[in-house]
């Protein structure tokens, strides 16, 4: 695959954040659970740093990266990128070692503050033309450069405040009316790690440590939607009076059926799991809606498919609250991807959430986005690049931007400040706990760290994945767990 082509596929990422990918504190996936990594990690080629673990560098000349060949190579050439830009501004070739390793090694002379993509191509020594030509193997490791000094631009309106607090008070004009779907089930023990499994895309039990309880009940729910129809979520709780802790369950990307949050009422919470689509939570067949990765409406601001979609995951703290066996001061919101995204939605619009854990969040740093998007030979980040019409477009590397990206002057630019993640990161004050997987091309690092740095809570931390792409981590999760324990 060459460099180039691998590029491409990175930025058809981020058309859509794919779904099925998973997500960290829940995989947000009815579906057995696989032991596979997201792409594009490659098992083959492993990248390490003596000079940093978690490849964060702030300061030094050179920064020398090792790479690993898990394959009998014969070389290794290497460009560097601007973060998720295809065009490279620099290339070379490394350094063979002995072991089968390379030594990689970039000059940090010139280089903005920020995150660089480093693309690798392996020699293998087989035939490159003929019948059974075999093409180098790619791989990609990603690092960051003075991050804590990545420039922001700054998007938010002077409404914003205003704009989401009549949206909040016309949805709660609209009575809740809570109710029970259907019957209460029991699960305990075994049952739960077969359910996990099976249905939740979860291991059995991988943090056996954490259990507050052995047996839970589980129960479909519902309550009012903004738009005249119903909000619906599975519901999962320890037995008994309570109160417990309440975790807001947030999805990731896309339409279709939700698991039972039976892992996290087995940590100790009343948690539910949101279909923030307004459909309901075991359809058969998932009907895709109008608005959501396509069709968009970005005028009137209002009508954009994710106004609902963050009032429905809002609204959810209503009906946590509304619960006698809840206790109101200890609620968390996590999620991952799409899930990442809505959870810091929900802290920035009610203080009410006590404590979040954004894994991956999807879509924060639209003006990077978008900017990335222009120097890919595109219009905007949602377009398809496999379309015709951008083959023959101009791609540039990036490399004369030395601040932050500029805001983008048109409508769909004025429309997605007001739904930025970032945007609503100042209005944030809990404690928080985020991760980043440094080679996720739907939620790359330029994303994470807008929301990180704007961030007005005091009590902040990113868990750095360097060689983790959209993906879960169950060490993360075993940490989350223990970090909410102390917060909540």
């Amino acid at each position: 695959m060459k460099l180039k082509t691998l590029g491409i596929l990175l930025v058809g990422f981020l058309v859509l954040a794919a779904a099925t990918a998973v997500v960290a504190m829940n995989l947000n996936l009815p579906l057995p659970y696989s032991e596979k990594c997201s792409p594009p990690q490659r098992p083959e080629l492993a990248f390490y740093c003596h000079q940093s673990e978690d490849l964060l560098f702030e300061n030094g000349k050179e920064i020398e990266i090792i790479c690993q060949a898990g394959l009998h190579a014969v070389g290794l050439k290497w460009t560097l990128h601007r973060n998720m830009v295809q065009k490279e501004f620099r290339s070379g070739k490394a350094e063979a070692l002995p072991p089968n390793r390379y030594k990689i090694r970039i000059d940090t002379t010139g280089l903005p503050p920020g995150f660089y993509d480093l693309r690798v191509l392996l020699d293998t020594g087989l035939e490159s033309t003929g019948k059974n030509a075999q093409r180098p193997l790619a791989g990609i490791c990603v690092f960051g450069w003075k991050a804590s000094e990545m420039p922001l631009r700054e998007t938010r309106p002077a409404d914003f405040r205003a704009f989401w607090e009549k949206a909040l008070a016309d949805y709660a004009a609209i009575p809740l009316a809570a109710k029970v779907e259907d019957e209460v089930k029991i699960f305990q023990g075994r049952e739960i790690n077969r359910y996990n499994l099976q249905s939740a895309c979860l291991p059995g039990d991988y943090d056996p440590e954490g259990h507050k309880c052995e047996a839970v009940e589980s129960y479909k729910i519902s309550f009012a939607g903004p738009d005249g129809g119903r909000v619906y979520a599975w519901l999962a709780k320890p037995l008994g009076k309570g109160p417990f802790p309440a975790m807001l369950v947030l999805p990731g990307a896309g339409f279709g059926a939700r698991p039972r949050p039976l892992e996290h009422a087995r940590h100790g919470y009343v948690a539910i799991d949101v279909q923030v689509h307004g459909q309901d939570v075991d359809l058969p067949k998932y009907p895709k809606l109008p608005g959501y990765y396509a069709d968009f409406i970005f005028d009137p601001i209002e009508k954009n498919y994710a106004r609902n979609l963050y009032l429905r995951a809002a609204r959810a703290v209503d009906y946590l609250c509304s619960r006698p066996d809840v206790d109101g001061k200890r609620i968390a919101a996590v999620g991952g991807s799409q899930g990442g995204r809505l959870s810091v939605v929900v802290a920035g619009l009610d203080r009410r959430v006590g404590a979040i854990v954004p894994s991956i969040a999807n879509s924060p740093n639209y003006p990077e986005l978008h900017w990335v998007a222009r120097c890919n030979g595109l219009d905007e980040p949602f377009d398809d690049p496999w379309d015709p019409k951008f083959k023959d477009r101009p791609k540039f590397d990036g490399m004369d931007l030395k601040g932050a990206p500029p805001a983008p002057d048109d409508a769909d630019g004025r429309c997605m400040a007001y739904y930025d993640p970032m945007n609503f990161a100042p209005d944030i004050h809990c404690p928080v706990m985020m991760n980043a997987g440094l080679i996720d091309p739907v939620s790359p690092p330029t994303s994470i760290w807008a929301v990180y740095k704007r961030l007005a809570s005091k009590d902040k931390s990113v868990v750095v994945l360097p060689g983790l792409a959209h993906d879960w981590s169950a060490e993360f999760d075993r940490r989350a767990w223990r970090w909410l324990d102390k917060k909540l």
